[in-house]
């Protein structure tokens, strides 16, 4: 008899948690913490009314939370089919987009949603942020004011439009912002970093350096102010400073791209195995970027690694057919390497074909002439440029 009590007692205990509604159950999974329990939860209650958008929603972000895009946006695109006149479906599913960087499909998104609703500032400002992602920064800097209106942008917001101001090349509005926030007391990394930046594009290399040191003594992790500190030392002819910074830079943002840019000063300061190494190291991170490849293919032409340079050139030919500087170091090899006039003019002609126009770099022996050397001062050479 006891037994049979117990078993009462469960199956009724069962009855009342299979008996909740579907309005129970997503009263209970908006409160949970836990986004694999709200995951189970919601499902539930998507079992029992399948057409509930704000059920799809609350999953959506659980999905998103733990770092399930696709399941996250299949979620987000159902619950802009159920409620297809709600903005803030659009912009729901705009941020999630934006978080994993597919910006075109985000400023759709915004787009739609500032189509439904006009007035809500915050569409505006989701949209600037998508827009300048794209460098879509004149079209970022409209929806910058809209958002505004007649206020002022906070210390925040001015940061984070200094950039927007400078893509789109009003370098006038940059320094009001930088100038307002100055007067503000701001005293920051960025500040000064930003300052530098302005400096930079306008050729006062001297005091973008000053600038940007500010930056890195106020931060000394500031990566961006290594990297265009460096580009400016190496701009002013100073390459050891240059080296330095993209050292430190490499080591706060270990990236291809600056793998390749520390290539490049060493391969100024005739440190042609340094150079390699650095190029090899770009590949090793993006093996599928041909610049590095033409570049240690270049390297090692100084090196006389004629097959290894040849190998790093078809490569990069390979991966981007379209650049004609690899035909032209290739036309190098076969001329240094072999006195090869075939295939040093076909290989000429083929980056001439490619748009090369920088002829007089072949004859120059501080660039590239010193790769043709006495084959430059014929006139077939100069034919197979002019014709």
């Amino acid at each position: 008899m006891r037994k049979i009590l117990l078993l009462i007692i469960c199956l009724g205990w069962g009855s009342a948690g299979f008996g909740q509604t579907a309005s129970q159950l997503f009263a209970k999974a908006k409160t949970e913490k836990d986004p694999n329990v709200q995951i189970k939860l919601l499902t539930k209650v998507i079992s029992k009314s399948p057409r509930m958008a704000d059920a799809y929603h609350y999953r959506a972000d659980a999905y998103l939370n733990l770092g399930k895009n696709k399941l996250a946006l299949s979620d987000y695109s159902r619950t802009v089919s159920l409620r297809p006149k709600d903005p803030f479906r659009y912009y729901a599913r705009g941020l999630a987009y934006q978080k994993m960087g597919s910006f075109s499909l985000a400023q759709a998104d915004f787009s739609k949603a500032i189509s439904l609703k006009p007035a809500y500032r915050n569409f505006y400002l989701a949209r600037a942020r998508v827009n300048a992602s794209l460098e879509k920064y004149e079209d970022s800097l409209r929806d910058y004011q809209r958002y505004l209106g007649k206020r002022k942008p906070s210390a925040e917001l001015s940061k984070e439009m200094i950039p927007v101001y400078l893509g789109a090349y009003r370098y006038d509005q940059a320094k009001q912002l930088l100038a307002r926030l100055s007067e503000a007391g701001d005293d920051s990394a960025d500040l000064y970093f930003w300052t530098g930046r302005i400096y930079s594009i306008q050729n006062r290399l001297d005091e973008a350096v000053s600038a940007y040191s500010k930056a890195i003594n106020r931060d000394a992790s500031h990566a961006q102010a290594y990297r265009y500190r460096a580009s400016a030392f190496k701009d002013m002819g100073d390459k050891p400073a240059a080296l330095e910074d993209y050292t430190v830079l490499l080591k706060l943002q270990p990236e291809a791209i600056f793998y390749n840019r520390r290539g490049l000063v060493y391969e100024e300061m005739k440190q042609f195995k340094e150079a390699a190494a650095d190029y090899t190291r770009a590949i090793e991170l993006m093996p599928k970027w041909a610049i590095p490849y033409n570049n240690r293919g270049f390297a090692k032409m100084n090196l006389k690694d004629w097959n290894g340079a040849k190998e790093d050139l078809e490569t990069a030919i390979r991966l981007d057919g379209s650049s004609p500087t690899p035909y032209v170091n290739l036309a190098g090899v076969y001329w240094l390497s072999k006195k090869d006039r075939k295939n040093t003019y076909d290989n000429l002609d083929k980056a001439v074909r490619r748009n090369f126009k920088n002829f007089e770099s072949l004859y120059d022996e501080d660039q590239k002439g010193w790769m043709f050397k006495n084959i430059n001062k014929t006139a077939e050479f100069r034919a197979v440029l002019y014709k």
